[in-house]
């Protein structure tokens, strides 16, 4: 179990400046209908305004608890999870089944993904509980993904709307 403050911003339409941003565990870069976002995950808290010494709050920052959703014995934290991962690659229908499985036996989990065995993951909000395809180009060790995934749901958007998903390199 991780407490993960994710940032999630408009893409400038310059580099950004390293330097101006917070040290994340990733960055992706989503493009959507709406337009690029980058978005900056972090196991831990963020500071106020997203990065140290900056005044007010950040548009689009999220903090949650998300679980590896795996088969561990006495371990309850994926009870009271927000996000919940796998870290096994599976086939899609697979995925979709455990997936299906996961958001039944946890209600309050607002998101769940798997890596799939081809590339990509399933991703399922557990609003609505229908799983898709997406960030085929996000490999199977980053289950941060999900925590980025949330906080685009958090922010008001709608999984179906994301076209690509990219890591950024540096973030």
């Amino acid at each position: 179990m991780r407490f993960v403050s994710v940032r999630l911003r408009a893409s400038l339409p310059c580099p950004r400046d390293p330097r101006s941003a917070p040290a994340a565990d990733l960055s992706l870069r989503v493009r959507s209908t709406g337009g690029d976002h980058d978005v900056l995950a972090r196991v831990g808290l963020l500071e106020p305004g997203g990065r140290p010494g900056a005044g007010g709050p950040v548009a689009g920052a999220d903090e949650h608890v998300a679980a590896e959703a795996g088969p561990c014995p006495g371990v309850r934290w994926p009870v009271c999870a927000d996000v919940l991962y796998e870290r096994l690659p599976r086939p899609y229908a697979d995925a979709v089944r455990r997936l299906d499985d996961l958001t039944a036996a946890h209600p309050g989990c607002r998101l769940a993904a798997a890596p799939l065995t081809g590339g990509g993951w399933a991703v399922v909000d557990g609003t609505s509980r229908t799983v898709v395809p997406l960030a085929r180009r996000v490999p199977p060790d980053q289950p941060l993904l999900a925590s980025c995934l949330h906080a685009w749901l958090v922010a008001g958007h709608a999984l179906r709307d994301i076209e690509d998903i990219r890591v950024v390199p540096g973030g």
